[in-house]
């Protein structure tokens, strides 16, 4: 799913290089640093459930398998030691203070996104969820603006498992693939429409967050998910927004965005067209979001971020905090987030060691929590100290 994961590990892409080149979301604020010792919150639910999921993909790598992290080596199979250490952990019903003590004595924390003898960088921990979209399988005004399966013309390269866009035919030469604004404006993909959305904004919401759920017409849901881009560079929208002078850095979010554009209905394209990256949808079951792992994601416990730089499955002890909301979706206040949680997405806007994305759930309460996320933090990989486990 975060394929794009995110809607503020995508929209503020640009903001983080006015933060970080890839982002999500530009920081906000924190009078204080978070602590580094963090104690898992275990108020909140799936942790258990996570981690049998990344236990799923990690036994399916081969054990000698190797990843660098941080300047060293950390096999698939410490990385499942790791796991499997912590689910006996959980299994005696330790209080957070135990799970606490316990970490810190068979745990080794490893700072990704630092180098030796240096400070940490500057981490950016943003959200994204699941949307609930109206749609319908025919156009009908009012809905006419399409999400597009995988184009015909698009020309894929199948590398170890991996995909690589390459682009489109022309005259016998590759060329680099339609732009957004080409796609939208030019109308080169007709006929190869998945489903038709009402709103414009929608359809880019479903861009960045990678997958969702249309409602149609007799009630019935369908689920959408990522299926390939059109191989161009993501640019964040946010940071446009904010480069331009149209917004201040702390308004953007997810409701301020669509809330201009419903304003400025003249700019919409100029807008969204800043963004050359372009997604492409296949169905899917309408149930959990799928993580880019093939595994069903859980709310406040998934993970998107970079793989070269956190593994698949990894774990992770992140430090920062999080929105409470009103019920009728308004930031009430914040509070700390201090979460043990796993690495089982990625997505284009996560470029590097600096960013990580937290899944939030399904639908618009989720939506607006996630679109609060924009906040510093820390966060380190756990591994399991050498003989730890026995």
């Amino acid at each position: 799913m975060r394929t794009w994961k995110g809607w503020f590990a995508g929209l503020w892409a640009g903001c983080c290089l006015l933060l970080l080149a890839v982002g999500a979301f530009a920081v906000a604020a924190i009078e204080e640093e978070p602590t580094a010792t963090a104690i898992d919150d275990l108020s909140c639910p799936g942790l258990e459930e996570a981690l049998g999921r990344s236990l799923n993909v990690l036994r399916k790598i081969p054990p000698a398998t190797a990843y660098r992290v941080a300047g060293r080596a950390i096999t698939a199979r410490q990385l499942t030691a790791s796991i499997l250490h912590l689910q006996r952990l959980l299994a005696t019903h330790p209080s957070p203070e135990a799970l606490a003590h316990e970490i810190d004595r068979v745990y080794e924390r490893i700072q990704v996104n630092a180098t030796p003898g240096q400070p940490p960088g500057r981490l950016l921990v943003t959200g994204y969820y699941q949307p609930v979209f109206a749609g319908r399988l025919d156009r009908q005004p009012p809905f006419v603006y399409p999400l597009y399966r995988v184009p015909d013309d698009l020309l894929i390269r199948h590398s170890q498992g991996k995909k690589e866009v390459l682009g489109r035919q022309v005259d016998g030469m590759i060329v680099p693939y339609w732009t957004r604004g080409e796609i939208e404006r030019l109308g080169p993909l007709l006929g190869q429409e998945l489903v038709w959305l009402k709103d414009p904004f929608d359809a880019f919401v479903l861009h960045i967050q990678g997958s969702g759920i249309i409602r149609l017409a007799d009630g019935s849901r369908r689920g959408v998910h990522y299926a390939i881009n059109n191989g161009r560079p993501y640019r964040s929208v946010g940071a446009f927004m904010v480069s331009s002078g149209r917004m201040q850095l702390a308004d953007v979010t997810m409701d301020s965005l669509r809330r201009y554009i419903e304003e400025h209905p003249a700019e919409r394209d100029r807008i969204l067209h800043r963004n050359d990256s372009f997604i492409f949808f296949d169905w899917s079951e309408p149930g959990p979001a799928i993580g880019s792992l093939g595994q069903p994601l859980t709310p406040g416990r998934s993970l998107a971020a970079d793989h070269r730089w956190y593994p698949p499955g990894s774990l992770v002890m992140i430090d920062s905090r999080q929105p409470i909301m009103t019920d009728d979706g308004q930031l009430e206040r914040w509070q700390p987030l201090r979460r043990l949680a796993t690495v089982q997405d990625t997505g284009s806007a996560l470029i590097g060691p600096n960013r990580l994305d937290i899944f939030w759930g399904t639908g618009d309460r989720a939506g607006k929590e996630a679109g609060q996320m924009k906040e510093r933090g820390q966060a380190c990989l756990l591994l399991l100290k050498v003989n730890a486990g026995q």
